[in-house]
């Protein structure tokens, strides 16, 4: 299995301070080449939605800090006091997360498979379906029944 954040490039390439490195990254190809290899050999690709908020949130308790600008590199949990690197804790949060999708996008019974590789914002997905109008304002959302929380949310045995 393999998780990646989808993330906005062409946003991030507004921000000059980190325009340069993002560009000599790649990111978006890498995205792109590492979606199709993982196709060809038969692996899972998925993708975790934007706005997760993958570095706020510890990943020990799941108590996420109102507000970790970019510059803060290490923090401590107010909750559990334990101690993160910020990209280690959201590389932690994101496998997780991924991992969570996948397991709400397994088929029922009697349904065929879903296709993995979404951005998790599919009919399984857990978490309410938050459609936006054009302008990003919110249309609608439609939240899952305590069951199907419940179920999904049980990925912890993997």
């Amino acid at each position: 299995v393999i998780v990646v954040e989808n993330l906005n490039v062409k946003g991030m390439m507004q921000n000059h301070k980190l325009a340069k490195a993002i560009q000599q990254v790649g990111w978006g190809m890498f995205c792109t080449m590492l979606k199709y290899k993982a196709e060809m050999e038969g692996k899972v690709y998925q993708e975790v939605d934007r706005f997760f908020p993958s570095s706020k949130t510890c990943h020990v308790c799941l108590n996420q800090v109102d507000s970790l600008p970019l510059d803060v590199r290490f923090w401590a949990c107010e909750n559990c006091h334990t101690k993160h690197d910020r990209d280690v804790n959201a590389a932690i949060n994101l496998r997780d997360e991924g991992l969570r999708i996948l397991t709400c996008q397994s088929p029922q019974r009697g349904e065929p498979p879903q296709g993995a590789g979404s951005s998790g914002t599919g009919d399984k997905a857990c978490r309410p379906d938050v459609s936006r109008s054009k302008g990003g304002r919110k249309k609608s959302t439609t939240a899952l029944s305590v069951g199907q929380e419940a179920y999904c949310g049980s990925f912890a045995s993997l």
